[in-house]
């Protein structure tokens, strides 16, 4: 055992998606650039949303994409430059 984070490609999911619940919640903008790009964004969206779930808000999926809702917010996340999510 190491004292260093996981390589494992859910384990790096699994943190970004803590960041960023913690992050969006906070946010003020309509817009979110979202800090995982690997290749488990399922696995991201899934811990995303429950993390988002216990700060009182939900992940919605539109055709446009993904969107974090708060109350009467609604905060577009978007996926490396600019593209839409998965």
């Amino acid at each position: 055992m190491q004292n260093r984070p996981s390589d494992n490609p859910k384990d790096a999911a699994i943190r970004a998606a803590l960041r960023d619940a913690a992050v969006l919640a906070g946010i003020v903008a309509d817009e979110f650039q979202a800090t995982y790009q690997g290749p488990e964004r399922s696995e991201y969206l899934r811990v995303l949303a429950a993390y988002v779930a216990d700060l009182g808000g939900a992940l919605e999926n539109a055709q446009a994409g993904v969107t974090a809702a708060f109350a009467d917010r609604r905060i577009a996340i978007r996926f490396g430059a600019g593209g839409a999510p998965r």
